[in-house]
C-alpha cells in the first residue's frame, strides 16, 4: 500500500468505460519494440510509477510535483524519464509521494516528499534527487509504508525508522523515530508494512507482526496493539508476504493465500461480512505465485500469468474488477457536521479474474494500475490524469496500454 498519520485521499474516481463483455487482453501478442528496455521490476505510489530496468537503472513516470520521479525537477511526467545516479538498483520500492531504491552494496537511496527530512528540504529548494538515506546498510530487501519503512538486512534481522506510535517499529517501545532493530526476529525472509504495523515472514514460513492491531493487523483478536512482533495464529508453510493499510496477506505453499484485519473494502478477499477478522483462507484462490496488497485491495498473480483482484475498486465503472460476481457497495458516513453521507463506494469481496494474461507482476496505485509482462514489457491501465500510464498521453485507459519509452 506501496500511503504523520494523514491518511492519502482515497477518494478514487472512474477511468472510463469498463471492461464489461470485452475480451482479457493477451499481453504476449504485441510484439515488443527492439528499442524498448527490459522491464525486471516495478513499484507504485499513490499517482506514479518507477520501473527498476534490466541493468540497474530506474525510470519514473506520473505525478512528480514532490520529486518521486528522480529526475531533479518536481513536475509531472507523461512518459517515463531516468531517475538521475542510480544505474545498480536491485530493488525498487515506491509509495505515496516518494520512490526508493536499494542498491548493489545495500544502501539505501530516496527521491520524493517524506523520504526523510533531509530530502525534504531539497525538494522544496527544487532538488528533486536521488539522495543516500543515513542509517540504512547492507539491506537485502526494502518495504515502504504509510508512516514507517522496515528492511531485512544482512544478517537476516529487521531494521525499522519512521513513527514508531503503536509499536510500529517493533524495539519495544512508542517514541524511537529509528533506524531500530525490531527485537526477536531472526532468519527474516521478507518483511512487509501497512500503516503503524508491519509483518516479517521467517525462512521457515512463520508470520510475525508487530503495531497497530486495532482492527487484527497483527493477527489475533485482542485489539491491543503489539510493540513487539507476535507470530500470526494459524499461518505457516509462507512464501510470500504482502500488507496493505489495515490488513496483511501471506501466500502459502500450496498456492492458496490465507488474509487478516481489516476488511471494510473486502480487502481480506473472504467473502465475509466482518469488518475485521482473524487470519482466514482467500476464497477460491488456487495456484497463486505473487501477492500484492495497496491500501484496501489486494492482487494475485496465478501460475498460468492470469491475475486475480478484490477489494476496493476505482468508481461506479468497475474498471478494476469488470468481472465481479457480487460486487457490494459500502457506504461511508461523513462526519456529524457535514449532515450527509459520501457516496458509496463499489468493492469485490472475493478474488475476480482481471482481463489480462501473460503477467510477471501486477502493481495498484490510487487511479491506475500497472503490468510487467514475461517479455519484460510495461503496461499500464486507469486514470490518465497525473499522466500515470506512462503513454505520453492525457486519456484514460480501460485496457493494459504499453508505456511510451
Amino acid at each position: 500500500m506501496r500511503f504523520g498519520v494523514a491518511m492519502v485521499a482515497m477518494a478514487l474516481t472512474g477511468c472510463g468505460s469498463g471492461w464489461a463483455g470485452r475480451a482479457p487482453v493477451e499481453l504476449g501478442d504485441e510484439a515488443a519494440e527492439t528499442a524498448e528496455p527490459f522491464v525486471a521490476e516495478l513499484a507504485v505510489g499513490s499517482f506514479h510509477t518507477c520501473a527498476r530496468l534490466r541493468g540497474g537503472t530506474i525510470r519514473c513516470w506520473g505525478m512528480g510535483a514532490s520529486g518521486q520521479l528522480g529526475d531533479g525537477a518536481a513536475a509531472q511526467r507523461a512518459r517515463p524519464v531516468v531517475v538521475a545516479g542510480i544505474d545498480d538498483a536491485v530493488q525498487v520500492a515506491a509509495e505515496g509521494d516518494r520512490s526508493c531504491a536499494v542498491r548493489a552494496d545495500g544502501s539505501v537511496w530516496c527521491w520524493g516528499f517524506s523520504a526523510t527530512p533531509e530530502i525534504d528540504a531539497e525538494v522544496r529548494r527544487g532538488r528533486a534527487l536521488a539522495q543516500p538515506v543515513a542509517g540504512w546498510r547492507e539491506v537485502r530487501q526494502l518495504a515502504l509504508g504509510f508512516d514507517h519503512d522496515c528492511a531485512v538486512v544482512g544478517d537476516g534481522s529487521v531494521v525499522c525508522r519512521g513513527q514508531g506510535t503503536r509499536g510500529a517499529l517493533g524495539d519495544g517501545g512508542l517514541m524511537a523515530t529509528g533506524p531500530v532493530t525490531v527485537v526477536r526476529l531472526e532468519s527474516v525472509a521478507e518483511v512487509a508494512v501497512g500503516y503503524a504495523f508491519s509483518c516479517a515472514r521467517t525462512s521457515a514460513g512463520e508470520v510475525l507482526c508487530w503495531g497497530w492491531n486495532e482492527y487484527g493487523q497483527c493477527g489475533d483478536a485482542s485489539g491491543r496493539d503489539h510493540l513487539t512482533p507476535s507470530p500470526v495464529p494459524g499461518v505457516t508453510g509462507a512464501v510470500a508476504l504482502t500488507a496493505g493499510f489495515d490488513h496483511a496477506c501471506a501466500l502459502l505453499a500450496d498456492g492458496t493465500a490465507t488474509c487478516w484485519g481489516g476488511d471494510t473494502f473486502g480487502q481480506r478477499g473472504d467473502g465475509g461480512e466482518a469488518t475485521v477478522g482473524l487470519a482466514a483462507p482467500v476464497v477460491g484462490l488456487r495456484d497463486a505465485t505473487e501477492l500484492a496488497a495497496g491500501q484496501y485491495r489486494t492482487t494475485a498473480l496465478l501460475f498460468d500469468g492470469t491475475v486475480r483482484g478484490w477489494g476496493r475498486e476505482w468508481g461506479p465503472e468497475r474498471a478494476l474488477w469488470p468481472e465481479c460476481a457480487e460486487p457490494r457497495e459500502h457506504v461511508s458516513v461523513a462526519a456529524p457536521t457535514e449532515r450527509r453521507q459520501a457516496p458509496p463506494e463499489p468493492y469485490c469481496p472475493v478474488p475476480t479474474t482481471m482481463p489480462l494474461t501473460g503477467a510477471s507482476q501486477v502493481v495498484v496505485g490510487q487511479l491506475h494500475a500497472c503490468v510487467r509482462t514475461d517479455d519484460g514489457r510495461a503496461l499500464c491501465w486507469g486514470s490518465n490524469a497525473y499522466g500515470g500510464l506512462g503513454d505520453g498521453g492525457v486519456t484514460d485507459r480501460a485496457q493494459p496500454t504499453p508505456v511510451a519509452w
